[in-house]
Formats: C-alpha cells, structure tokens, sequence
C-alpha cells in the first residue's frame, strides 16, 4: 500500500492511496526548525508505484525540499525519476532539491544513471538544511 503521512498539516497534501502487493511507501513531510525546508522521510519502495505520489507532495511543497533516503528499501529508476521531477519543479519555483543518507539501494541507482552530481548529498537532515543555498548545483542542459 502507498502512503502518505503529513505530520505538518493534515489538510496541505491530498492523501493518496494505492492498494498493492510487498512492502509500503510512505512519506512524512514536515518543516525545518528555521521553516525554510520541506522535509520528506521516504519509506519503503521508491518505484513507479511511488512515483505519482512525489509530484503532488512537490507541488504543495515549499520549494526548497530535502528528501530523507534513508529508509528506502529499494529504488528503482521511476524512484529517481520522482525525485528528477521534483528537482526539476524545485527549480521552475526557484527552489532546490536535497538528499540525505541514501540507502545503499538508493545510492546505487543514483550512482549508475550518474544522478550523483546534480543532486547535493548529506549525511543528517540538519546539514542539509543548514548548508548554504548556493552551494547546490545547477540543472543539466
């Protein structure tokens, strides 16, 4: 089953639900302490069950965004599809997109389709959030 859990505000993100078979996907958004970062806690499979789920989230997102990958199970490329469509947005609104602590199945795939270099990685959400903004990189042309 796909999740969605908004510990911020119940009403921000539609709840999406999508009955199918193996683990969940979920993701918890909530604030940054300083209220200048969205974070996302992903759980479970990042795969194209997962996938539309990210766009909505993105959308209703503040535009800067850190994606927790640290619980991530599996992760395939419609799971960082999501996450280059969220940059991509991130981007149109004038905002970036961060990871933290990818799962080694996370970091594999990043590290295959060469992802690696468009995103900036951090170990803790708060080194994320604390980094400054111009160090992230520009989008691919």
């Amino acid at each position: 089953m796909i999740t969605r859990r908004d510990d911020v505000n119940p009403a921000s993100v539609t709840n999406l639900r999508a009955r199918r078979a193996g683990p969940q996907f979920s993701v918890c958004v909530r604030g940054d302490p300083a209220g200048r970062w969205t974070v996302l806690e992903v759980e479970g499979e990042m795969d194209l069950q997962a996938f539309p789920l990210v766009p909505d989230l993105v959308d209703k997102a503040a535009p800067r965004m850190v994606f927790d990958l640290s619980r991530v199970s599996s992760m395939n490329a419609a799971g960082l599809g999501a996450l280059v469509e969220a940059q991509r947005r991130a981007r149109e609104a004038g905002g970036y997109v961060r990871l933290v602590a990818p799962s080694p199945s996370a970091r594999r795939v990043l590290r295959i389709r060469a992802c690696e270099r468009y995103f900036l990685i951090f170990d803790t959400v708060c080194e994320a959030v604390s980094a400054p903004i111009g160090a992230d990189p520009l989008p691919a042309h």
